[in-house]
């Protein structure tokens, strides 16, 4: 590869580089005027996060969530609590291991992170609306080749910890 040609492709990935960036500081910023389910009301980011994780592939023990969403334990354990408080999760023994316990989605819970996911899908045909369902196919493609890409380069540090969940 000539010098020009080297340096075309590190103005792609730097461009790259700087909309990955872009993109999440503004979905951070979008996510936080949302207006979620009056249950759910009053937790903080990293609940609904944790609210997530454990709705759709838990459950989880405390220290393989923490692992998986990469947080700190005490912080992923006190926002558990906050998540227990509302109704939203609950500790179960460990199958594996009576000594150990899972924490999993209550009824409550699963209702609503359906209700705050279907306002969150909501946005998101709202932003795209302007798009072609082509155009959204081959985003929906590029972006979940990116997240595998990813996925696939961060250490496998938890049994049942794959690429692929990682990547959804």
């Amino acid at each position: 590869m000539d010098e020009d040609a080297e340096q075309a492709e590190h103005a792609e990935h730097a461009a790259i580089g700087r909309q990955v960036g872009r993109f999440i500081r503004l979905s951070e910023r979008l996510f936080a005027t949302l207006k979620w389910s009056d249950a759910g009301r009053g937790l903080e980011r990293p609940a609904y996060m944790l609210l997530s994780r454990i709705a759709v592939d838990g459950p989880f023990r405390l220290s393989a969530l923490a692992t998986d969403v990469a947080l700190d334990l005490s912080t992923v354990s006190r926002q558990i609590g906050a998540l227990e408080a509302a109704g939203l999760v609950r500790r179960a023994t460990d199958p594996t291991d009576r000594r150990a316990s899972l924490v999993e989605v209550t009824d409550l819970g699963r209702d609503v992170f359906e209700e705050n996911r279907a306002r969150w899908i909501a946005i998101w045909q709202e932003l795209l609306a302007g798009w072609t369902p082509e155009e959204r196919q081959i985003f929906a493609a590029l972006f979940t080749q990116l997240n595998q890409s990813l996925a696939e380069r961060l250490p496998s540090t938890e049994k049942g910890t794959t690429s692929e969940r990682d990547a959804r």
